[in-house]
């Protein structure tokens, strides 16, 4: 599980729109042992390892570890890997939410795939390859045995961690909360290279946490935090809430370089594996990354994966049906000017599907 795979792919980044198969070659079962035997350790010094008090005193310590702004802007820095484009660098703490059943396993997966691999996943381009870990506390085995399949040729640089796979071997059972598997999963990510870790999901992966309690999130930021100061990226997948947004407390959100939200299009297609727009809510980069349409379609051995840049009608039309239903409001989510909202209303009213009452927009029952 800990060999080294060649970093050799091709160079050609694949098209928006790609089918994707699987290979003839075979997968090699992960070592489950090896990372239980890793969570079952303490390699951080115990459950109040943080908290411990410092060898040296913190004065001497802040004294040793600060420094002047004048050496500060002469300091060389290395600058983080990006993994995506400009948006998801190495270290980065991500977020991707969404209803259920809309597809957020279906995308987690392809960006592992993709970071693993060094194949571009849609428009986004894969800038490198590394070692990822992906823990799955929600799928079926078969579920994930199928989508890992259709989404390319297996690789030993993805490892799963499958809650019911790791259970019927092991009797073991994942849960972010406790401190030994969290620093079980940092023993097993440092020595054997792994610089990506997928969480599918938070409601599964983590027990005992009151997602609505900005305190409880106190057992679970440290060990982010602590993974981000390492160098590995974190995609935590987790739920959107009955008011559209990422469910449960928002101190979540703090630490985030960047959040992902999909939302599911005013033409859902029914026969599509997974259908949904990505976008954007946070980011670090330069500027916000665009808002896609994704359609993955399974088809026998492969799944076909479309991939387009939203119009602004859509996004528009998008916001409405989750509840903004002002010109401002619209305006502030897009990033436009009030006029360009109000053009873009006045058509969504003349194509029918748009009611413009008060000042207050709607969508017309069909």
């Amino acid at each position: 599980m800990n060999d080294n795979e060649s970093s050799s792919q091709s160079s050609s980044p694949p098209p928006p729109s790609s089918s994707i198969g699987p290979q003839k070659k075979t997968k090699p079962e992960p070592d489950y042992r090896a990372f239980t035997a890793a969570l079952r350790k303490n390699p951080m010094g115990g459950a109040d390892d943080d908290d411990a008090e410092p060898e040296k005193p913190w004065a001497q310590l802040i004294d040793e570890g600060g420094c002047s702004s004048l050496n500060l802007s002469t300091m060389k820095i290395v600058p983080r890997d990006p993994i995506f484009d400009d948006w998801c660098l190495e270290g980065d703490l991500g977020f991707i939410f969404a209803p259920r059943g809309l597809g957020k396993t279906w995308l987690s997966m392809h960006l592992a795939h993709g970071a693993t691999t060094g194949t571009d996943v849609g428009p986004w381009k894969a800038q490198k390859q590394l070692k990822g870990l992906y823990l799955d506390g929600e799928m079926p085995p078969q579920d994930i045995q199928l989508r890992d399949r259709l989404l390319g040729a297996p690789t030993t640089n993805l490892i799963y961690v499958n809650h019911q796979i790791l259970f019927d071997r092991t009797g073991a059972i994942m849960n972010l909360a406790n401190r030994d598997f969290q620093n079980g999963i940092i023993e097993y990510c440092t020595a054997g290279g792994f610089r990506l870790l997928c969480l599918d999901n938070l409601s599964c992966l983590a027990s005992g946490i009151d997602e609505n309690t900005a305190i409880d999130w106190e057992k679970v930021q440290p060990w982010l935090l602590k993974l981000r100061r390492l160098g590995i990226t974190v995609i935590f997948v987790h739920h959107a809430g009955r008011n559209h947004e990422m469910r449960g407390s928002s101190k979540r959100e703090d630490p985030a370089s960047w959040i992902m939200r999909l939302d599911a299009p005013s033409d859902l297609r029914e026969d599509a594996g997974a259908h949904f727009l990505t976008r954007f809510t946070k980011w670090r980069c330069a500027k916000q990354p665009p808002t896609y349409e994704w359609i993955y379609t399974p088809n026998g051995d492969e799944v076909c994966v479309e991939v387009k840049e939203a119009s602004s009608l859509d996004i528009f039309r998008n916001h409405v049906e989750n509840g903004l239903d002002t010109c401002t409001m619209i305006a502030e989510e897009m990033g436009l000017t009030l006029g360009t909202v109000s053009r873009l209303a006045k058509r969504g009213e003349r194509e029918g599907w748009l009611e413009i009452k008060n000042r207050k927009y709607a969508i017309k029952d069909v």
